[in-house]
């Protein structure tokens, strides 16, 4: 009867202690997004998974960027002042990969002003060089680093803008999962995982394209238009069974997770994450960033969201943050458990004898 006890109760802390997987959002906050060193910093960091974005060049090379323009990250008003379009932006598809070399990047601003976005981060201004990169040498990246290290991380790829891409008769995911062919990553236990905002698009590549691969299907809100796609229907129960056929995994804004008063306080949860659970499907939100958090606000919102919600991973700018936050708890755990333990054995002979 003890032994059986036990067990019981030890399977209960490896419920408990299996913590959620980091994804590494654009490599981390300390370095420009999205460069090789930002992705490099998120590996030896120790993110479960590197999530990074891809837009098609006008040569169909696959750039490593999150916006479809190149201003909010770039000199490329420096570099080519007479490209932009009526609205003063710079798109990616009207340069070759030739002109996106001669590019440096750097921390984020506004386009428009040139703020930075977020004011303690790397300074917008430094003289230290980065540059955008391809799918391609994040692919190499990723396997040499986890050849060399013996840690194995994953590659999270966001296909931004499908929709976009084919009004200039570009199949930005086909281009994708070519190239992931060429390195002979095909199967959903290769260490990649392809998402998009545009959810019929992931019908299509899993269809259509035939792909293995693993899908996550962003979210947001339909206001924001960032695709055609219809997110109040998809985060219905309906909806998330629909996607249970296709996609193995939700990434939600965490706003879509719990619901928030208007002074950002925690008033509950969402069905989402119960309903994405019946239905065999993990759950990711977007985007846990600590400077946006004062004092103790950002480590309370990371346990919420494990212990009660019990989402499956964070996407996070502090991969290194969350990390921390979740071993201490697992520590702090595992020392609570283990004299439960004794004292459960304790009692038990005592009312024995």
């Amino acid at each position: 009867m003890l032994s059986f006890l036990i067990f019981l109760y030890i399977f209960e802390i490896c419920q408990w202690l299996q913590r959620p997987l980091v994804v590494g959002h654009r490599g981390t906050a300390y370095l420009p997004e999205l460069t090789l060193a930002s992705q490099s910093m998120a590996h030896a960091y120790g993110a479960d998974i590197i999530e990074i974005d891809v837009c098609l060049s006008r040569d169909n090379q696959l750039i490593v960027i999150h916006d479809i323009y190149l201003d909010g990250v770039t000199n490329v008003g420096d570099v080519f002042p007479n490209r932009s379009h009526s609205d003063g932006l710079n798109y990616v598809i009207d340069f070759d990969l030739d002109e996106l070399r001669r590019l440096n990047i750097h921390e984020r601003v506004r386009p428009l002003n040139g703020t930075q976005v977020y004011p303690l981060r790397f300074p917008s201004k430094s003289k230290v060089p980065f540059h955008l990169s391809t799918l391609n040498e994040t692919i190499e990246l990723l396997l040499g680093l986890n050849r060399a290290t013996g840690r194995q991380r994953q590659l999270l790829i966001e296909i931004k803008k499908p929709e976009y891409h084919s009004k200039y008769n570009k199949s930005i995911s086909s281009i994708v999962l070519a190239t992931l062919s060429a390195y002979d990553l095909t199967r959903s236990s290769d260490p990649i995982i392809v998402q998009t905002f545009h959810i019929e698009e992931l019908m299509y590549i899993r269809k259509n394209l035939g792909s293995q691969l693993r899908l996550f299907a962003l979210m947001t809100w339909n206001y924001i238009q960032e695709s055609s796609s219809d997110y109040d229907f998809y985060r219905s129960e309906d909806g998330i069974r629909n996607l249970s056929k296709i996609v193995q995994g939700l990434a939600p804004n965490h706003q879509l997770v719990v619901d928030y008063d208007l002074n950002g306080v925690i008033i509950g949860t969402t069905n989402l994450t119960k309903w994405a659970h019946q239905y065999n499907l993990n759950v990711y939100p977007y985007t846990f960033r600590q400077d946006l958090f004062s004092g103790s606000s950002f480590e309370e919102l990371v346990k919420y969201f494990w212990h009660t919600v019990k989402v499956d991973g964070f996407i996070t700018d502090h991969p290194d943050v969350i990390l921390e936050l979740l071993r201490s708890s697992e520590t702090s755990t595992s020392s609570i458990a283990v004299l439960h333990l004794f004292l459960l054995i304790i009692t038990f002979l005592f009312n024995y004898h």
